[in-house]
């Protein structure tokens, strides 16, 4: 049974809880009502009392303790069907954590399987890059880039624009989705060439970042980059995250010097990236022909 099928079970079963409970409480009260007129006529019984409305007075109490009676056999089986409701709801929970978790692991194991299928072609094209057997088709193919920018969409248009503009004003050779690809082109092949071309990766974290496999694909890539080559990579930038936060998605990146958006501004930031990049320089066709 689907959770869903497990909720509307629940949703149900407190639905009935609810009028049970309601019933339960007027027949407490009926009890009290009918024991407080007992009191009552009690009470008006004195030697002043014919013998006449006596006998009618204690047959008045008479059945009012038989209500009395048969309220509360009422309010018995009401307890009774509340405890075997509650029972119920009770294995209708259990199952519904159950599944919960039986759809949390498939969900899990799918996500697994396809992000060990990212990293297993990533990782060869890397090794096929490290070993000079990539071949690239075209010049722009065999264009080496200062940095990656690795980013989730929803950061874009609040700081990733921006910070790819700035750094391509700087002189900085940027590859960036949104003026890298076109129409038509695989993007996992892109990305696989953007990240072997690339001298660094900037990486964005964010939690839009971190619920993401395209942006986690991208950061195996320049992990494997920045291990195998024992060089610095990955230059992070902490965008509205806490350093708790990125701890909790990883500890190894938030031991790491960090640029924080929310600390500097876009200037400053551009400033120091450009530091650490610092463009290689391209030979012209002019230099070139005079060696």
């Amino acid at each position: 049974m689907s959770s869903d099928n497990h909720r509307r079970q629940i949703e149900s079963l407190n639905r009935e809880l609810g009028q049970l409970h309601q019933k339960l409480a007027r027949e407490r009260k009926n009890e009290s009502d009918k024991v407080s007129r007992i009191g009552s006529i009690e009470r008006s019984i004195n030697q002043n009392t014919s013998s006449g409305i006596l006998q009618s007075k204690l047959r008045d109490i008479d059945r009012l303790n038989r209500d009395i009676e048969r309220s509360k056999k009422q309010q018995a089986d009401l307890t009774k069907k509340i405890a075997d409701k509650e029972s119920k709801k009770h294995t209708q929970e259990k199952n519904l954590l159950r599944e919960q978790k039986r759809e949390q692991d498939r969900l899990f194991r799918q996500q697994e399987k396809e992000l060990a299928g990212y990293r297993s072609q990533l990782s060869k094209v890397l090794s096929e890059s490290e070993q000079g057997s990539l071949t690239l088709t075209n010049q722009q193919n065999n264009k080496t880039h200062d940095v990656f920018i690795s980013h989730a969409s929803e950061d874009k248009e609040s700081f990733v624009h921006l910070l790819a503009e700035s750094l391509t004003a700087k002189g900085i050779d940027v590859w960036y989705d949104e003026t890298v690809l076109t129409v038509g082109d695989s993007l996992r092949r892109s990305i696989d060439k953007g990240l072997a071309s690339s001298r660094y990766g900037i990486v964005v974290l964010s939690t839009s970042f971190f619920s993401k496999n395209w942006p986690q694909y991208e950061l195996d890539g320049l992990v494997t980059r920045e291990t195998s080559s024992g060089n610095k990579v990955i230059l992070p930038i902490w965008h509205k995250v806490s350093k708790d936060e990125v701890a909790s998605y990883s500890p190894t990146l938030a031991d790491k010097v960090a640029l924080n958006t929310g600390i500097l501004s876009l200037d400053e930031i551009v400033r120091q990236l450009v530091e650490v990049i610092q463009p290689v320089p391209t030979t012209s066709k002019e230099d070139a022909g005079s060696e």
